[in-house]
């Protein structure tokens, strides 16, 4: 398990894991646990990571909400692939608190669909534990999407190019009003509850 720290030249950017008070545009702590592939490397890259995250920054910042990559730790086996709903639920225990659990699976396979992949899934594991789980073959706002699920967006949406939609045609991503009222009012529940707490921005030391 590592905490994520960046060398920027001469400057090094730390992790904050400390929560001051909420800010009027809060930010998420990101956990990701990753699988290994046969040669013992992790199944996905760190651009490929902070890809999806920038996707979900580009779609949820204008709202309020943004995303950090706070930790990392590899996802031990049997968890590196997801067939079945009792393989989703023995993730639970590999959850951390005050943060959105993100696993990276080698495969991940549709539990109402047996034979069908799917490239993410936001489940709910015992005593109501949210989490995301992603398959290393997930497309751009992936990610975004599975968090368009844990800030209340349960349904899918049939509109072309909605973030909720499967559907797209290459124009430009969105929320819809209904959605977005749902990301605003359960960024503020998961704050008043404490569920996850306002991480902010990398603090910076010379």
């Amino acid at each position: 398990m590592r905490r994520r720290s960046f060398a920027i030249g001469a400057v090094v950017t730390l992790i904050s894991t400390s929560a001051g008070a909420a800010r009027a545009e809060p930010i998420f702590g990101l956990s990701f646990a990753i699988a290994r592939g046969e040669d013992g490397a992790r199944v996905v890259d760190d651009a490929w990571i902070q890809s999806q995250i920038d996707d979900a920054n580009r779609l949820f910042g204008p709202l309020g909400t943004r995303f950090r990559w706070m930790l990392e730790k590899p996802l031990a086996e049997p968890h590196g692939e997801m067939h079945t709903r009792a393989q989703r639920d023995a993730l639970t225990p590999l959850t951390e608190p005050d943060m959105i659990d993100v696993f990276v699976v080698r495969a991940l396979e549709d539990v109402d669909e047996p034979g069908r992949m799917r490239m993410g899934v936001c489940w709910t594991g015992r005593g109501g534990k949210r989490f995301i789980v992603l398959s290393r073959f997930a497309r751009p706002t992936v990610l975004a999407h599975e968090l368009g699920h844990f800030f209340g967006n349960r349904q899918h949406s049939s509109v072309v190019n909605n973030l909720m939609s499967y559907s797209r045609d290459g124009g430009d991503v969105f929320f819809d009003d209904r959605q977005i009222g749902n990301i605003k009012s359960h960024t503020a529940r998961f704050l008043e509850s404490r569920r996850l707490i306002d991480v902010g921005p990398p603090r910076r030391l010379r």
